[in-house]
């Protein structure tokens, strides 16, 4: 019994794989080769089949874009999220609230949000869950700690390109500032 692995594509089939990798979808094209192993995909329509390749392209670049968007926000809890620890009733949140956020509304419309409550109950992990949602919507983020942004302000105001800062956080989609009530009131 022959594995997918042991199937030859033909010249035509080869071609076909090098030029969508050439038009850069290379999900596609691995999608299509498993097919073109596959000795049982003709079982499947030419349109379930096509689904299957356009779908794990537009995931794979889903799932790149979400990578570069975690990596360039600089969260403190990157893996925090919206899940039923949120909902425990010893948090004492309004779930309707933290459901109607979730949706990033919000962030669309140009609204602020300011999150307070006291030290250490879970602030800025419902902070940074909020940014992950917004991240999965295709969002820009950034998390800064009001310290480090100001540090940061006032490096780019000694090096003159504090006008270049400020135009990169306002072309942001979502700028959390953490620790703001606290800044400067720490010895």
């Amino acid at each position: 019994m022959s594995s997918s692995h042991d199937i030859t594509l033909t010249p035509q089939e080869q071609a076909l794989i090098m030029r969508l990798k050439s038009f850069r979808v290379p999900e596609m094209a691995h999608i299509l080769e498993e097919q073109l192993k596959d000795p049982n995909a003709d079982l499947n329509t030419f349109m379930e089949r096509m689904t299957a390749m356009v779908d794990a392209e537009w995931q794979a670049r889903a799932d790149k874009r979400f990578n570069r968007l975690m990596k360039e926000a600089h969260l403190r809890y990157p893996a925090a999220d919206l899940d039923e620890t949120i909902y425990r009733p010893e948090r004492q949140l309004d779930t309707q609230t933290i459901e109607r956020l979730s949706t990033c509304h919000w962030i669309e419309e140009g609204k602020n949000l300011i999150v307070t409550g006291s030290s250490a109950s879970g602030k800025t992990y419902l902070i940074n869950a909020f940014c992950v949602t917004a991240m999965k919507q295709s969002k820009s983020v950034k998390y800064i700690k009001a310290n480090t942004l100001m540090s940061e302000m006032e490096q780019a105001r000694i090096k003159s390109t504090n006008l270049d800062y400020l135009n990169k956080l306002t072309k942001l989609d979502l700028l959390v500032i953490d620790d703001f009530g606290t800044y400067g009131s720490r010895s």
